[in-house]
C-alpha cells in the first residue's frame, strides 16, 4: 500500500511540475493540431514563449512542439507513436540533426535519462509504446523504471520546473567563441559515429514516415539553420546525407536543407540555437513556406 501511495503521489507531483516533457505535453494537448514538430534541441525554439502564436499568425497553422534536447530518431519515433495513439495531426515536421544518428546515447539510451523518464506520465498508451520499443533497442531497465514508477518516485528534481535551461537566453545574442564551439562539438560527437546507430536511425525515420502516413498526415524533413562558423566545425558523418536523400526520394518525402539559410551569429542565442530574431528570420526565409504547405 505504501508503494502504491508513493506511485500515485509522485505522479501527481510530476503533473504539476512537468513542462517540456513531450509525453506530458501530449497528455495536455488538444486532440488535433495542424502540425507537430519533432526533433532535438534545434526544434525547441519553435515552441518557446510566443513563437507558436507567431507561427499561427504568419501561416494560420497551429503547431505543437514535441522535441527533446539530444533526442535522436529513436526518441522522435517513440514520441510520434505516443502522439498518434490518441491524437491527430495534419502534418509532421521533423527537424534533423546529423549528430543524433551517430550514437545510441542520443537514441535508445536517451529516454532513460533523469530529465526525461521521471517526467513521463503513467498511462497505458505510453506503456504500450515503450513495450513495443524494447525489441528494437529500448533498454528493459528503462521500461521497468517507467512501469514500476521507480523513476518518478526517486526523482530528486520533482519540485523543480521542467524547463530547458537554455530557454531563458532565447532573447539574447551570442558572442562567437572558438572555445565554446569546440566544447559543443565535442559534446555532440563524443565518439566516432556508429554504423549500427546510423542504420537504426534511418530505419526509425522510415518507420516514422510510415506511421505518419498511416494516420493520414503529411511529413517534411528539414535540416535546421546553423551559424556558419559552427557548421564548418561539425564532423561529417560519411554518407548520411546521401542515404537520407535516397530514403526521402524513395518514399516521396520532402527533404529540405536549411543549414546555410541563416549564417550570421547574431541570430543565435548560443553556439548553435536560433534566438527569437533568428526564428522570425527562419519563418520569413523558408519555414513559413513549409508550414503553409507550399513546399
Amino acid at each position: 500500500m505504501l508503494y502504491v501511495g508513493l506511485f500515485l503521489w509522485s505522479d501527481q507531483v510530476r503533473e504539476t511540475h512537468a513542462g517540456r516533457n513531450p509525453f506530458h505535453r501530449i497528455a495536455q494537448a488538444p486532440i488535433q493540431s495542424d502540425w507537430i514538430i519533432l526533433g532535438a534541441s534545434h526544434a525547441l525554439p519553435l515552441g518557446f514563449d510566443g513563437i507558436p502564436n507567431s507561427l499561427r499568425t504568419a501561416t494560420t497553422q497551429t503547431t505543437l512542439t514535441l522535441a527533446v534536447p539530444g533526442g535522436g530518431p529513436a526518441v522522435t519515433r517513440l514520441v510520434a507513436e505516443r502522439y498518434f495513439a490518441d491524437h491527430e495531426a495534419g502534418s509532421v515536421l521533423v527537424v534533423l540533426d546529423a549528430f543524433t544518428f551517430a550514437d545510441a546515447r542520443w537514441n535508445e539510451d536517451r529516454l532513460g535519462d533523469s530529465d526525461i523518464l521521471p517526467k513521463m506520465p503513467a498511462d497505458p498508451l505510453t506503456f504500450r509504446v515503450l513495450l513495443r520499443a524494447v525489441p528494437r533497442g529500448l533498454p528493459v531497465g528503462t521500461l521497468l523504471a517507467y512501469v514500476t514508477g521507480f523513476a518518478r518516485i526517486n526523482d530528486r528534481a520533482r519540485f523543480e520546473t521542467d524547463r530547458w535551461e537554455a530557454e531563458g537566453r532565447f532573447d539574447n545574442t551570442s558572442r562567437p567563441s572558438e572555445a565554446a564551439d569546440a566544447a559543443r562539438v565535442a559534446y555532440l560527437y563524443p565518439d566516432a559515429p556508429s554504423e549500427a546507430s546510423i542504420q537504426q536511425g534511418l530505419a526509425d525515420i522510415e518507420a516514422l514516415i510510415g506511421l505518419t502516413r498511416a494516420h493520414g498526415a503529411r511529413i517534411v524533413l528539414v535540416f535546421p539553420p546553423l551559424p556558419e562558423r559552427f557548421a564548418t566545425r561539425l564532423p561529417e558523418i560519411p554518407g548520411l546525407k546521401p542515404r537520407l536523400a535516397a530514403l526521402a526520394g524513395r518514399l516521396g518525402v520532402p527533404l529540405i536543407d536549411h543549414q546555410g539559410l541563416i549564417p550570421d551569429a547574431q541570430f543565435y542565442f548560443d553556439t548553435d540555437h536560433l534566438n527569437r530574431s533568428g526564428v522570425q528570420l527562419w519563418l520569413e526565409r523558408g519555414l513559413g513556406t513549409i508550414l503553409r504547405g507550399e513546399q
